[in-house]
């Protein structure tokens, strides 16, 4: 039989912690930041209005991810006349996301 010594106890079942899960909430956050990433490397490439519409619309009210970068001001549209012709671009607050990602390795994002 081992001796414990003076400082150490025996683990109990309390002392087992749970793994680590994400709540919906967090998984949903992370999966809206990801796209966000995504959405602002496409748009890094140069891009019309009606490319990223055709591209980036969505019908799902919970990720609407280029309705949320033009709010946050990542990216803006440069008129063009016709819409379908106007520009996509990314501001400085949006080409400062993106190389924040880029340097952390975000997967889906180019290198």
């Amino acid at each position: 039989m081992r001796h414990m010594g003076s400082g150490a106890r025996r683990r109990t079942r309390q002392d087992v912690r749970k793994p680590f899960r994400a709540s919906a909430a967090t998984a949903e956050k992370a999966a809206a930041a990801a796209l966000t990433l995504q959405f602002l490397d496409f748009i890094g490439d140069g891009r019309t209005y009606g490319e990223t519409m055709e591209a980036w619309r969505s019908t799902c009210p919970r990720m609407p991810i280029w309705e949320d970068a033009v709010r946050d001001g990542l990216v803006r549209i440069e008129n063009g006349g016709a819409m379908k012709s106007s520009r996509i671009i990314l501001t400085a607050r949006g080409k400062a996301r993106l190389g924040r990602s880029v340097r952390g390795a975000i997967p889906g994002v180019r290198q």
